[in-house]
């Protein structure tokens, strides 16, 4: 089976500097949205 046909379950765990989770947290705060949504829309980038 290939990669791109596998299903996902849309989870993964990455670490970050403390201060990179920091910054995203502000970020998310202030726009009033999730830390999950701050990080997924960057990724998508």
């Amino acid at each position: 089976m290939t990669i791109s046909a596998r299903n996902f379950s849309g989870k993964f765990m990455v670490r970050v500097p403390p201060e990179v989770h920091r910054y995203l947290a502000v970020e998310a705060a202030e726009s009033g949205v999730s830390l999950n949504r701050i990080a997924s829309v960057k990724l998508a980038r």
